[in-house]
């Protein structure tokens, strides 16, 4: 089936035809400040899209928790989507079927169904973009918890007390504010792309210790999340897990932390840590993976 899916973001909005686990027809947009241009904007991206291609579903991936009926609760880094029931939205737009899903969680499905978690029984999608979301699969099966909201690393705390919002994972660890300070430091665009080859030209120590911070950082999630879920696997995605360089160092800082001590090392599982297979396209995908819709 060909499905129209649409990846939010709060910072980009990007869409794509996926079939079969492939994207074709790529689309990117800032996100909208308000709600009303954001109405504006899907509605008009619906129709782009409907003059070009024969789909016949709407697959939605966004920041927040996602009830059953679609509703999105607390919208993440969109808060202007908060109660609202985004499936009834889309769906009066297009008067197609439509499924919605947390971007995390959707990016895992698409890791367990056709990328890097396929026949992992138990591990983690930890997708780095705006914020930081975690999608769990566990007994093979993706892992929600009693109230939609496992997974939400965003409001992990990572200090020993609040002092700025810094002190919680989805600020500290922002793939999106590492790559401005990164620009910042090293006077350059902040893209992505850019960011990371003039990184690997030029010798700022600056620049690179604060790479090192960042890594050590998701490396301190994955050892936590392992104390806790004793997983085969995490995998990681969004933009920035096309840098190879990310996952090499993450890997580096998690076996600085398990060689802290002995104990540790004896204890505590050395766990797989690698890209989604999708990478950018994992929320994309993953959306197009949710069959649960009426």
């Amino acid at each position: 089936m060909k499905k129209l899916s649409i990846d939010i973001g709060g910072s980009s909005i990007k869409a794509g035809i996926v079939t079969d686990g492939t994207v074709s027809d790529r689309q990117k947009f800032s996100t909208p400040n308000t709600y009303l241009d954001f109405k504006i904007l899907l509605e008009d991206l619906i129709k782009r899209y409907r003059t070009v291609d024969d789909f016949e579903l709407i697959a939605v991936a966004v920041p927040g928790t996602v009830e059953d009926d679609g509703t999105v609760r607390f919208g993440g880094a969109i808060p202007y989507l908060d109660q609202i029931n985004l499936k009834t939205v889309v769906n009066k737009m297009s008067g197609l079927p439509v499924t919605i899903e947390n971007d995390a969680k959707a990016a895992t499905l698409g890791e367990m169904r056709r990328g890097n978690l396929r026949e992992i029984r138990n591990g983690a999608a930890l997708i780095l973009g705006t914020g930081v979301g975690l999608g769990i699969c566990l007994n093979g099966s993706l892992y929600k918890g009693s109230h939609h909201q496992a997974g939400e690393l965003s409001f992990m705390m990572r200090d020993r007390r609040v002092q700025s919002g810094d002190s919680f994972v989805g600020i500290g660890l922002s793939a999106v504010n590492l790559v401005e300070d990164l620009a910042s430091i090293l006077n350059t665009e902040a893209d992505g792309a850019t960011v990371f080859a003039q990184l690997n030209q030029q010798a700022s120590a600056d620049a690179n210790q604060r790479f090192a911070d960042y890594c050590f950082g998701v490396a301190q999630i994955c050892f936590n999340l392992q104390t806790v879920l004793d997983l085969d696997k995490i995998v990681i995605g969004g933009g920035i897990s096309s840098q190879p360089l990310l996952i090499e160092k993450v890997q580096e800082a998690y076996q600085q932390i398990l060689n802290t001590s002995p104990i540790i090392k004896k204890t505590v599982k050395q766990i797989d840590i690698t890209d989604a297979f999708f990478k950018a396209d994992a929320n994309l995908i993953g959306a197009a993976e949710v069959i649960n819709y009426g």
